[in-house]
């Protein structure tokens, strides 16, 4: 039987190194043909290896998937975006929107086959000049990496394009929202608004998990919301609601008495399937997003829009000596590690006060 391998000719198994660190390339695939016949060849970078094995699988006179070999980009995307039926609705929106005004036109009448690396290094490049964020630039050349990972697996293609591409640094960012803020703006908004800043800021929920909550989600003895659901409402939908973001959206954020009572209010005047929040209805995306929109005109401080009070909620944690470990777990994060790569500046890092500590461990 043909199989294929990677060696990491710099480590060894238990990662000590070997030899030939640091000298020549790093990955040397591998490719047995099942009838005693063995061949070799190095590359550079580990997904590059990957691609080669991929290809000795390929026969292109005879595609097992039925697919054209020099099928156009579009009609594969198309294809690709049909697979996608494990995503959320609102991620299938986001990847029909980056298809749409970014990705297809980008790559419009091009084929698989001839799009090589240089192409998807320029259209990153090209979507930042065009005034693309760099963290949007980033999550675009991410759904078109999936896309040409597929093509390789179906064998459409040899070797995906998307191989070490220089992508645009995303400043760490700053979070400037004072307490001071946060009273001037409750204060500017109406209910049940102000109510849900408040209830937001203490929690450190998503947009989406505040507006989702039902009085069934609290857990008056325990003190707990116990998230499982959040809102999926759109605007010219019914009201609905389904799975959280992430497996590690789904957790209890313990609360107070002062929250307690807020929360006990709420439940007591609860809306439409036992909805805390509601306006003459369900208060869906696009209001409450309208209302942050007007607020933000006299008070600019208080930033793009209601995912600010979660970066307060995780400053004020910060600042009391929480762990990244503690601010992971209530903020419903995979690990410490997406924690820190969104607020690592928070913490202290000051130099001369870990000097004086490590200095009583020498002291007479």
């Amino acid at each position: 039987m043909a199989t294929g391998r990677i060696n990491d000719l710099w480590h060894r198994k238990d990662r000590t190194r070997t030899q030939r660190y640091g000298a020549g390339k790093r990955w040397q695939a591998i490719w047995t043909d099942g009838a005693g016949g063995e061949t070799k060849k190095s590359f550079e970078y580990k997904d590059a290896a990957q691609a080669w094995i991929d290809s000795k699988t390929t026969d292109h006179t005879l595609n097992p998937h039925g697919l054209k070999a020099d099928m156009l980009f579009k009609e594969f995307w198309d294809k690709w975006r049909e697979q996608q039926t494990h995503q959320r609705a609102s991620s299938l929106r986001m990847i029909d929107s980056a298809g749409r005004k970014r990705i297809l036109p980008t790559f419009d009448g091009k084929y698989l086959t001839e799009i090589k690396r240089e192409d998807i290094q320029a259209a990153v490049n090209g979507w930042v000049i065009d005034g693309l964020a760099p963290s949007t630039a980033r999550l675009y050349y991410t759904y078109t990496r999936q896309m040409f990972k597929e093509a390789v697996f179906q064998r459409i293609v040899r070797e995906s394009p998307c191989v070490k591409i220089s992508l645009p640094p995303v400043e760490s960012k700053t979070f400037q929202f004072s307490k001071e803020t946060l009273e001037k703006l409750i204060q500017s908004v109406p209910e049940p608004y102000a109510t849900a800043m408040r209830v937001g800021a203490a929690t450190g929920l998503r947009p989406s998990e505040l507006f989702g909550l039902s009085k069934q989600d609290i857990d008056f003895p325990n003190s707990v919301i116990r998230l499982t659901l959040q809102d999926t409402s759109r605007r010219h939908g019914g009201l609905s609601r389904g799975p959280l973001k992430t497996k590690s959206s789904r957790r209890s954020v313990s609360f107070g008495p002062i929250l307690r009572d807020t929360l006990l209010k709420l439940c007591n005047a609860a809306g439409p399937e036992g909805r805390l929040f509601h306006d003459a209805g369900v208060v869906q995306v696009w209001k409450y997003e309208a209302v942050w929109v007007k607020a933000r005109k006299g008070l600019p401080e208080i930033g793009s829009g209601w995912h600010q009070l979660r970066h307060y909620h995780a400053s004020v944690l910060i600042s009391h000596g929480f762990s990244p470990v503690a601010v992971a777990a209530r903020l419903g994060h995979k690990d410490a590690n997406e924690t820190l790569r969104t607020y690592a500046h928070m913490w202290d890092s000051d130099g001369s006060a870990m000097a004086a500590v490590a200095d009583t461990v020498v002291a007479a």
